[in-house]
């Protein structure tokens, strides 16, 4: 099958890289570009970091917090927190709930929690870590600007109408790529193929447009992804 995938460049090609074994052909359509953003880090200390992007890892990770226990939103953002120095860090396997969920296991005495989040963030992450009795500290490091336009080969794949289905990784992407194929008058072909979502949140500007084929992922995570694309 043909995929259109919606993710910045880098991870849409890890993705196409999964997607090949698996006997499909990837189109990358990157609808943000990961932009980082010069903003100083919050002062003080704290008792954990948490990241619920593997995004945030434009950082780098400096001496003053690479040892500082980490909560990652799942295995690739965890694995990211690793390969950028930090030394003790555990995946929540899920989403900003689950991410919660472990804050309140993993500190039951609570404390400061520096949270690295993009400009773009789910309005109630710091509500849960709240709840889950941390006291969270935002610290804004990236931005997931828009592009401008579609690539070209994914321009020629819808007019070709050769896109068998579309996965979606976020809101903010999927948003973006209905303005996009709005646009260039792409509308029919999109919409014609499956849109995959890794969430309900995700699919939801989907569903408000009228997207009729629509499958969402047991999971937030791309093992899931894949399972309901084999599904659709």
């Amino acid at each position: 099958m043909r995929i259109l995938v919606f993710r910045p460049k880098s991870a849409a090609e890890r993705t196409a890289a999964r997607l090949a074994v698996l006997g499909h052909e990837a189109v990358l359509a990157p609808a943000t570009r990961i932009v980082p953003l010069d903003t100083p880090r919050p002062e003080g200390s704290f008792a954990a970091i948490v990241v619920g992007s593997a995004n945030s890892f434009v950082i780098a990770a400096d001496d003053a917090i690479r040892d500082v226990p980490v909560i990652a939103v799942g295995e690739r953002t965890a694995e990211v927190a690793r390969a950028r120095g930090f030394t003790d860090v555990e995946s929540a396997d899920g989403d900003r709930i689950a991410m919660a969920a472990l804050a309140r296991r993993r500190f039951p005495a609570g404390g400061r929690a520096l949270v690295l989040q993009g400009r773009d963030h789910k309005a109630d992450t710091m509500a849960l870590l709240a709840d889950a009795g941390l006291t969270p500290v935002s610290w804004i490091v990236y931005a997931a600007a828009p592009v401008e336009s579609l690539t070209s080969e994914a321009v020629e794949a819808l007019r070709m109408e050769r896109i068998g289905a579309v996965l979606h990784y976020s809101r903010r992407s999927a948003e973006v790529a209905l303005a996009l194929v709005d646009r260039d008058g792409l509308g029919r072909p999109f919409f014609a193929a499956r849109q995959v979502c890794l969430s309900l949140d995700v699919a939801e500007p989907l569903r408000r447009a009228g997207a009729r084929h629509i499958v969402v992922a047991t999971a937030p995570r791309e093992e899931a992804l894949f399972a309901a694309l084999d599904e659709a």
